[in-house]
């Protein structure tokens, strides 16, 4: 089951990143995070009043979320912080970067989350799966240095472009982060009082990082434009994030494996990329994107 609802995970993160592409395309980034993660804290502000009702059947079901503990609560503020920086990172990298450039590099997390098991949590790897962290990291320099031309802004000096990929890369090094610090709360705490609260948490930085970070200055930069594809991506993000709970709760369940299976939507994302955003140099990196799923699969079976 908790196979299934990981693959689940990864059809809906791979076209919460097409949505979100849409949403960041010649608009402003702080304003399109801060309202998609606005949107879903409504979206579970029904559950929660229903939940507080405690009836009967939201208690039986899956979306009953229950009160934790204070020593929750600090646990889970940690993890908002985490996951908004990834965010925030990743958000900029992808309005920057190539779609395609963006999915690959992001599909080397499952190789961070090995990495971090083995350092946090004792983990011992086989010589598999150090080749395919090998694999996965080799990819990923050869990703930084294809053509900086490629879909971005040819205005921007060389100096700006490579700050896009270390943009992503600190994205994908947080996320990373946030899925072994999901492995601790999960064990210990309701799977869906995590992703809430999380949201709740992340609701009200962002108020403070808009007012500090994009309200002052909006005259001069970018301007805000609602789009659909800003509710899609929270819709999209949200469901994502709640099959990937779900299935993390499982007993059975193994991070390595959850983590890499939800990372293979990146083939989602790359098909998106090379059609409907018309990026270049498609041959070469579906022959890097090859070599980074190669790389994820020498960690899956390993």
């Amino acid at each position: 089951m908790w196979l299934t609802l990981s693959l689940l995970s990864a059809l809906f993160l791979g076209l919460n990143e097409v949505a979100k592409k849409s949403a960041l395309n010649s608009n402003a980034v702080i304003p399109v995070l801060a309202v998609s993660i606005w949107i879903s804290a409504l979206l579970f502000l029904p559950l929660q009043i229903s939940s507080m009702a405690a009836p009967a059947w939201i208690r039986e079901s899956a979306f009953y979320i229950p009160p934790v503990s204070a020593e929750a609560h600090w646990g889970i503020v940690l993890k908002a912080v985490i996951v908004l920086g990834s965010w925030i990172f990743g958000f900029f990298a992808t309005k920057h970067l190539p779609l395609t450039i963006s999915a690959s590099i992001k599909a080397t997390r499952p190789a961070f989350v090995v990495l971090g098991a083995v350092l946090i949590f004792g983990e011992r790897l086989d010589a598999t799966r150090w080749t395919g962290v090998a694999v996965v990291l080799g990819a990923l320099a050869a990703l930084s240095r294809l053509d900086k031309r490629d879909g971005r802004d040819d205005r921007e000096s060389p100096r700006r472009k490579t700050l896009w990929l270390w943009f992503l890369i600190a994205s994908t090094l947080l996320g990373a982060a946030s899925a072994l610090w999901d492995k601790f709360l999960i064990a210990r705490y309701d799977r869906l009082a995590v992703q809430a609260y999380t949201c709740y948490y992340q609701s009200l930085m962002m108020i403070a990082i808009v007012m500090t970070m994009w309200y002052p200055s909006r005259k001069r930069s970018t301007p805000f434009r609602w789009r659909w594809s800003i509710f899609l991506t929270a819709v999209l993000l949200t469901a994502a994030d709640f099959l990937y709970f779900y299935a993390l709760s499982d007993p059975q369940a193994l991070l390595s494996v959850v983590s890499t299976i939800r990372r293979s939507g990146v083939v989602v994302t790359f098909v998106a990329g090379a059609l409907m955003f018309r990026e270049r140099q498609i041959g070469t990196k579906a022959a890097l994107l090859a070599v980074v799923l190669g790389g994820v699969a020498l960690l899956y079976f390993g």
